[in-house]
């Protein structure tokens, strides 16, 4: 691969924009898994079921509550396992 190319690709993939940049085993904290966030006072909220991929874990946070939502605190993140103590949307 010519520089030109590579360089593009490898600042998309670090910034987390290339197509697969999203696909690690759930063990690593990639999909599938549960779509996990939480808010400005530490609650914390899972998806009931392992999510496929970034846009279905997306659309998840979607169906949560707007007060909820609105109180995201950091990037939503992917567990292998669904927290104990964790709340549904």
């Amino acid at each position: 691969m010519k520089m030109r190319t590579l360089l593009p690709v490898a600042l998309l993939t670090a910034a987390g924009l290339f197509a697969g940049a999203n696909t690690a085993t759930a063990a690593a904290g990639g999909y599938p898994g549960y779509q996990c966030f939480k808010t400005k006072d530490r609650v914390e909220y899972c998806s009931d079921a392992k999510v496929k991929n970034h846009d279905t874990g997306a659309a998840w946070i979607k169906t949560c509550p707007a007060d909820v939502v609105s109180q995201l605190n950091g990037k939503p993140y992917v567990a292998a396992s669904r927290p104990n103590g964790a709340h549904s949307c």
